[in-house]
């Protein structure tokens, strides 16, 4: 019986958009198991969930079986323990990297970031990730999270991007969420009287640019939340400012964030590079406006559900928070809009993009 082997690194790292793809989509996969909803090619596979030993496996599983395997947690584990126990399977990675002389793998590489916003990455973390994504694109099955990415990725690796599959990031893990309302008195909010912003600190997601509007708008009652942690082994960060009006909140729980987006005059992603844009995607689903960068990988997940701005022009931030601001009829078009853009993407559908794609894989019976 062939075995299908997920690579279980990510949950030994800490949560951000590449490792909630990883865990969303994980869980998905399973309750698609578990129903029997697989293609026939993948039925009566084996799955398992191979985990650094050290890992927090908190996914609630019943069909993929947990599997922990000892000898670190970094890239060491995973190009040595993780390549012996997965030799023979179908090797499945969702976090841009795998072993390199695994000859059968299916490895998602979100975006080229390193290579288009370079200053964002330590050096160290730019060449491996570089050598990875060099060798996986020419020996393993690529995947991808948006069609922008899909055409980024043949171009810096020079390979046909019409061999790079795409499936597509989620926002219903938000659906069941119960908000923690305890959250705006612990910030000293009272709801209405904030901007959002929720990201990572890293230079590509814009966030000093975002501050400065910010501050040009001097919208009286109104302060701009940050949400979001910095990895400066990986990520270089840089000086975002302590002015009135800025409240840095750290790393928040989902629930946390959702009871932010719910109660904040509008969501704020200013980012300038991204390889699909999955924050302001959860901010629409739960009725928070977007204001959002011009960028093609965020045109494509936000349709025209959100109000645009240049991310280089910090006059046209200022005008759509103006515009969030003094016309409420706008506001409800865009709350309106979001809720069904929102709903164009689900965990259960990139679940069967996935397993259609592992099914190609198979070979003839």
């Amino acid at each position: 019986m062939k075995t299908i082997s997920i690579n279980g690194r990510f949950l030994a790292q800490p949560l951000t958009g590449v490792q909630r793809f990883a865990r969303e989509l994980t869980q998905a996969l399973d309750r698609k198991i578990a129903a029997g909803e697989v293609p026939q090619a993948l039925r009566g596979m084996d799955w398992r969930l191979v985990v650094p030993g050290e890992a927090k496996a908190d996914l609630d599983l019943t069909a993929i079986r947990l599997e922990r395997l000892g000898g670190g947690t970094g890239h060491l584990w995973e190009q040595t323990a993780l390549a012996w126990r997965a030799r023979g399977d179908l090797l499945v990675g969702f976090g841009g990297s795998g072993p390199l002389l695994h000859r059968d793998q299916l490895t998602v590489i979100h975006d080229a970031t390193i290579f288009r916003h370079p200053a964002s990455f330590s050096r160290s973390y730019r060449i491996f990730h570089g050598l990875l994504g060099a060798v996986l694109t020419r020996t393993a099955r690529i995947a991808t999270v948006s069609h922008f990415s899909r055409g980024e990725l043949g171009e810096i690796f020079r390979v046909d991007p019409a061999g790079i599959s795409v499936v597509y990031n989620a926002t219903d893990h938000f659906a069941g969420l119960v908000p923690d309302e305890t959250i705006l008195d612990r910030l000293k909010l009272t709801g209405g009287d904030y901007f959002l912003l929720v990201g990572t600190l890293k230079p590509n997601k814009n966030i000093a640019f975002a501050i400065q509007a910010f501050e040009a708008l001097a919208a009286a009652g109104q302060k701009l939340v940050i949400v979001g942690g910095i990895h400066s082994r990986v990520f270089k960060g840089g000086d975002y400012g302590t002015g009135e009006g800025l409240v840095f909140a750290g790393r928040l729980s989902d629930a946390e964030i959702a009871e932010l987006e719910r109660r904040a005059t509008a969501f704020v992603f200013p980012s300038l590079y991204e390889g699909f844009g999955i924050p302001p995607l959860e901010a629409m689903s739960q009725g928070c406006p977007v204001l959002a960068s011009d960028i093609p990988p965020v045109r494509e997940a936000c349709g025209e559900a959100a109000l645009y701005f240049d991310p280089t022009r910090q006059e046209t931030l200022v005008q759509a928070m103006r515009t969030v601001l003094g016309e409420p009829a706008t506001r409800d078009r865009l709350i309106a809009d979001g809720h069904a853009n929102a709903k164009r993407f689900s965990w259960a559908g990139s679940a069967d993009s996935l397993l259609t794609l592992l099914a190609r894989m198979q070979p003839k019976r």
